[in-house]
């Protein structure tokens, strides 16, 4: 391969690497967003009756 070839190798590696950390971050702040809504709605969730910590 030329030099030139590995650099776009190397580019298009790197861009698809943000990319993927970017629609993860985006998939987990959907989802938090989801999860606020629910609660915010019905109110926090019930405790666990097996939790035995106490």
């Amino acid at each position: 391969m030329t030099t030139h070839a590995l650099a776009g190798l190397g580019l298009f590696l790197t861009g698809g690497a943000f990319f993927q950390v970017i629609a993860f971050g985006i998939a987990e702040w959907l989802k938090a967003r989801r999860e606020r809504q629910i609660d915010d709605t019905l109110g926090p969730p019930a405790p666990d009756p097996t939790d035995t910590t106490q």
